[in-house]
């Protein structure tokens, strides 16, 4: 056989192998693809995110904190209106009494005082001053001690309402500082830290805030019940008024 022949066949053989290795390599990459795509792509997680206090979803950067501007209180006059609506007190009177015994015997006209005399005659005789200087005392210091307890339970509304008013100022800057730590550490510029520290401040000032609620309540309550009940909702109306 002649070279050029043999050389001729020898590259048909290479070029023939060749080709079959690239298809079947073709042929894998295909299924590895066809594979692959039918695989399951995985759920992306999103990262945790804490909640603010109020669970609100607001943008921080349109929040503003309410401002409460604050109510000048006529405490001398919710002290004088308390003070005109107390129930008129009951009328007591002071008497004294006196008791005594006398004798009479039958053959004389001699009064004389004896326990076991035959003719007996008792009396009792009671006497009603005008003014009553005990109950007059006693009215007096009543008196006094329902404008103390009136002057106590105001004072204490008006520094429950003033921190009442704090609070709420104080809570509009907590929360908007809040939601903004909520955004930098979602974003990865901070740590988580530092929005669990303004939500700590949040949860505080709401306590401040609920504390004072419960004293204004109560101060208004013990003011209106001390007055007749007829007058009970109109000073109601006049304190809410006052205060608010």
């Amino acid at each position: 056989m002649p070279a050029n022949k043999t050389k001729k066949t020898n590259l048909n053989r290479v070029q023939n192998s060749t080709v079959k290795h690239f298809s079947r390599f073709i042929l894998l990459l295909s299924l590895s693809v066809v594979v692959h795509a039918d695989e399951k792509k995985p759920d992306v997680v999103p990262p945790y995110q804490v909640p603010t206090f109020t669970g609100e979803n607001t943008d921080w950067h349109t929040m503003k904190p309410a401002i409460n501007p604050a109510k000048t209180v006529n405490a001398d006059l919710i002290v004088e209106t308390v003070n005109h609506c107390y129930p008129v007190p009951p009328m007591n009177i002071e008497i004294s009494l006196r008791s005594g015994a006398t004798y009479k015997p039958p053959t004389t006209g001699a009064m004389v005082q004896s326990l076991d005399a035959s003719q007996y005659y008792a009396g009792i005789v009671a006497t009603m001053p005008l003014y009553s200087g005990v109950e007059i005392d006693k009215e007096q210091k009543l008196a006094i001690d329902r404008k103390l307890k009136t002057v106590e339970a105001v004072a204490q509304m008006l520094t429950a309402l003033s921190t009442k008013r704090r609070a709420e100022r104080m809570l509009g800057l907590y929360l908007s500082l809040e939601k903004r730590s909520q955004k930098r550490v979602a974003d990865g510029i901070v740590a988580v830290d530092e929005q669990i520290n303004a939500l700590e401040k949040v949860a505080t000032t709401q306590g401040e805030l609920d504390a004072a609620n419960a004293i204004i309540e109560g101060s208004r309550l013990a003011l209106i019940h001390q007055c007749k009940a007829e007058d009970v909702e109109r000073l109601n109306n006049f304190i809410l008024n006052e205060i608010y």
